[in-house]
């Protein structure tokens, strides 16, 4: 099933950030990016209108920008194409031809780049995250859903119905609260099976959990720390 995530690189370094960081929104909407044959890099980009003036005047401060060509102004807010001179292990890391993964919405905001994609599928996902480790661009996951278009479904991320309803039922029941509201004995009454077998049960789902969100690495460093 395809999931949709919202990431953030988060590094002040990357372009137009210094400059998102001067306007009242602290961000600015990015529709595309182009690769151009000299590596600069031609970006369409809209900020709203209170922020417009701000950012014409910030515009000669930012070192990166070396031309800004204004489209005009939409419903959306004022359009503009910006050619960027850096910013390469960015657009590297998210080579259209190398990454599965379709951009839905993108921003630069204070700080850093904040996207929302689909994929295809956890894999397809990771290819991401990983491709931004080798290029040392910080990578943070801040939401993840299987279908957002549907909140009112599931989203099992790998578990089995068993592990679904079994975590279901400890949250529910106050397994995770403090004070713990139901024991281990009462969650293995409510599925009707044992003690151990309903601890070994959520464990496994736990541990799915956190490899999904994680990844493998993540959850094996969480039991060495």
């Amino acid at each position: 099933m395809a999931i949709v995530a919202e990431i953030l690189l988060a590094d002040p370094s990357l372009p137009l950030v210094g400059l998102a960081q001067a306007l009242p929104s602290r961000e600015i909407s990015v529709a595309n990016a182009v690769r151009l044959e000299d590596g600069q890099h031609l970006v369409t980009i809209s900020v709203d209108d209170e922020s417009k003036d701000v950012f014409e005047r910030e515009l000669d401060a930012q070192s990166e920008i070396v031309h800004v060509e204004t489209i005009g102004k939409t419903t959306d807010g004022w359009f503009y194409q910006v050619t960027i001179d850096g910013g390469s292990e960015l657009f590297d890391s998210h080579d259209p031809a190398e990454v599965e993964g379709t951009l839905i919405e993108a921003a630069m905001t204070g700080e850093g780049l904040r996207e929302l994609k689909v994929f295809s599928d956890y894999e397809a996902f990771s290819t991401l995250r990983d491709r931004c480790k080798v290029h040392g661009i910080p990578f943070e996951l801040l939401n993840i859903a299987s279908d957002p278009e549907n909140p009112g479904e599931r989203d099992q991320f790998g578990l089995t119905d068993k592990q679904y309803r079994a975590l279901s039922i400890a949250l529910d029941g106050g397994y995770y609260d403090s004070p713990r509201d139901m024991s281990t004995k009462d969650l293995a009454a409510e599925l009707g099976i044992s003690a151990p077998a309903a601890s070994d049960l959520l464990r496994r789902a736990e541990r799915q959990l956190i490899s999904q969100t994680l990844g493998p690495e993540q959850y094996l460093n969480t039991l060495t720390d």
